[in-house]
């Protein structure tokens, strides 16, 4: 049997965020959530407190993670920024004109935000000249509670997706239209994780130590 990934009733935190079934005093509404699962409110109720068994979780999963495909863009994304590090430590391509036009070499911002009330973070990269992350978080009721600077976008870019992989397992989406941005790349409040400090000295972040390599494409049988 496979360990419950919400255990200790967190399960009501992440319907609640997932399928927008915030009650009062924003716990839990055990009717909404059961109308979008397709079972009776005691059912949701039980689950919340014994579990989801292992022969539904497939389908609750499908309706309050991030999908495959989500995940699987992050993860490129992830190996070109470092791709993209190996270069600018000059052990590759030459570096893009395009990275120095869009600024890409300059210091980024990455931030965990909080959504107040909602029990989960959410991982933001940001320029920070831009004043983005005001806009946004003035938007989406955000309370930033750590930020820390990155040489360049792509040391923010590794750092952003490999908090994600060591959250992964405690991600959760937030419905459409309850953020402006990155609502698949939340994840409980209660999860552990890597400070940012940690990953921004982190060797891999930095430069890594060798050149990453792109995964083939499995051969047609």
């Amino acid at each position: 049997m496979t360990p419950d990934p919400w255990a200790d009733r967190q399960l009501a935190s992440v319907l609640a965020n997932a399928l927008g079934a915030f009650g009062r005093r924003t716990r839990l509404d055990a009717n909404v959530a059961a109308k979008e699962l397709g079972v009776s409110p005691s059912t949701v109720r039980r689950w919340v407190r014994n579990g989801v068994p292992e022969r539904r979780r497939d389908q609750v999963a499908a309706l309050v993670a991030p999908e495959t495909t989500v995940l699987e863009r992050e993860r490129r994304e992830l190996l070109f920024a470092r791709e993209a590090l190996w270069d600018i430590a000059g052990r590759g391509a030459p570096i893009s004109d395009a990275w120095k036009r869009d600024g890409w070499l300059r210091p980024h911002l990455l931030t965990v935000v909080q959504l107040r009330d909602r029990g989960v973070l959410v991982v933001r990269l940001t320029n920070p000249d831009s004043g983005e992350m005001s806009r946004r978080l003035r938007a989406d009721g955000g309370e930033v509670i750590e930020e820390v600077e990155f040489r360049n976008r792509f040391r923010a870019q590794v750092a952003k997706g490999e908090l994600l992989e060591a959250v992964g397992p405690s991600r959760v989406i937030v419905p459409s239209g309850r953020m402006s941005r990155g609502r698949t790349q939340a994840w409980l409040a209660t999860a552990p994780r890597p400070t940012l400090e940690w990953l921004r000295d982190h060797p891999q972040v930095r430069i890594p130590v060798t050149r990453p390599r792109k995964k083939k494409e499995p051969r047609p049988e």
